[in-house]
């Protein structure tokens, strides 16, 4: 049995992993949390004897070495961030703080204690800003074109994870995971987004109006679940300081993936798409499509499901929550 470390297990992904070690491994997990985190998305592990929360922010070294030394980690995967984009423009000190000096506090403080865990750290496609048409699919030798304040913080991530791995042999591997779409993605993100006024609507509570922002942008979407078996794979490689591109098979823009949406809506002949400027990003990312081939030929990874699991798994998890 190992000790798996996971940071922000309270988040979209977070919560997902922790439910597939608690189903698929003997594992205990320790997860930090912040006072007064929601935990909705955990609510169904808090009396599994083999998950225990350690209450926790990245910005405390203190308390981030005190949860190194609780958890004596054998794994961990960092996840917790300040993981919205959108949010980035309007809280930029808080998301560099957050995504680069928390990831230095937790990695100090690995530094300093008696362990040597294998480490998953979550970088982010963002990091590649805007290629060029030549310069797709997106493969990790890409130039690195950050271009707004998250994805600015998640290279600083990146390269606080390239800097410990060689500088003092951390066991860490760098994933830049594409889209990833699933039950509990939060709706600051475009799909859960439209998934959310989708299903008010449906209730009864919306104007039928679904509210956008530019769905020119091209994405290439991951279904949360074949995400978090690449995580796992990840943390079961021994390829330390190597950098991966994580993504699915299916690429289409924003806009297909809205129609996509409504096409599955009980109520799909009364909704109206209707663009909302508040929606629309100061820079935006236009264009995502990856190369997996470097992580797919190491691991065998192959994604298993496509934009309809999708689609579907974000309207049930709305329909049951709202």
């Amino acid at each position: 049995m190992n000790n798996i470390l996971i940071t922000g297990a309270t988040g979209f992904v977070g919560s997902h992993m922790s439910d597939y070690i608690i189903k698929n491994t003997n594992d205990k997990i320790y997860a930090t949390k912040r006072w007064m985190e929601s935990i909705d998305n955990i609510k169904h592990l808090i009396n599994n004897p083999r998950f225990e929360f350690i209450d926790c922010d990245l910005l405390d070294g203190m308390g981030v070495q005190r949860a190194v030394d609780i958890s004596k980690p054998d794994k961990v995967f960092h996840f917790a961030a300040q993981s919205f984009p959108e949010v980035s423009f309007k809280i930029p000190v808080i998301t560099l703080q957050t995504n680069v000096v928390g990831t230095t506090n937790l990695f100090e403080s690995i530094k300093n204690s008696n362990y040597n865990p294998k480490i998953v750290s979550v970088s982010s496609s963002e990091v590649y800003g805007n290629p060029t048409k030549d310069e797709i699919p997106i493969k990790e030798t890409n130039p690195i074109r950050a271009a707004n304040p998250y994805s600015i913080s998640k290279v600083g991530q990146d390269l606080m994870s390239q800097y410990y791995h060689k500088a003092y042999g951390m066991k860490i591997i760098i994933t830049r995971m594409f889209s990833h779409e699933g039950a509990r993605r939060g709706k600051e993100f475009a799909l859960s987004s439209f998934a959310n006024q989708i299903v008010q609507n449906e209730k009864g509570l919306g104007d039928y109006a679904i509210r956008h922002g530019n769905l020119d942008s091209v994405r290439t979407y991951n279904h949360i679940d074949d995400a978090i078996e690449a995580y796992q794979m990840c943390s079961d490689s021994d390829k330390f300081g190597e950098v991966y591109n994580i993504g699915g098979d299916f690429t289409c823009s924003v806009g297909d993936a809205l129609d996509k949406l409504i096409s599955k809506s009980t109520i799909s002949d009364k909704l109206t798409k209707v663009l909302d400027p508040a929606r629309v990003r100061p820079t935006d990312i236009t264009l995502q499509i990856p190369s997996s081939e470097k992580f797919r030929k190491t691991t065998g990874w192959m994604p298993k499901k496509n934009l309809e699991h999708i689609c579907e798994d974000l309207l049930n998890y709305w329909r049951e929550v709202l």
